[in-house]
């Protein structure tokens, strides 16, 4: 009797580890910041935040010609990610701040407020 509620709580907690290492791999796919897919428009580090119509102007213009556009408008800059890699950046939404990811020549290929 012991030996068989013994195997059904081994049985059982299989069955959440088992769980919860499917529901953290699912969520590892995801942009953390809730905003739009590391491979949709706003570039493939995803944390770019909300693409507009300010900012979809600025998608291959260089990092030069974005940030003198940003900064004509009052806003200011951060570069996100250049080339493969995606750069560590606060989860802080900013109205005043546009997001830059730039591919291996400095084009921006994703931008957005935040």
């Amino acid at each position: 009797m012991v030996a068989a509620a013994r195997g059904a709580s081994r049985a059982a907690l299989v069955a959440v580890l088992l769980a919860v290492v499917v529901v953290t791999a699912a969520c590892g796919a995801a942009d953390p910041a809730g905003g739009p897919s590391p491979t949709g428009p706003s570039g493939p580090c995803g944390t770019t935040g909300a693409p507009d119509e300010t900012t979809d102007v600025l998608l291959g213009m260089t990092e030069t010609e974005a940030t003198a556009r940003v900064e004509a408008g009052g806003l200011s800059v951060r570069v996100v990610g250049r080339g493969a890699e995606c750069f560590p950046v606060t989860m802080d939404f900013r109205a005043d701040r546009v997001n830059l990811d730039l591919d291996d020549a400095g084009t921006v290929r994703g931008a957005g407020r935040g």
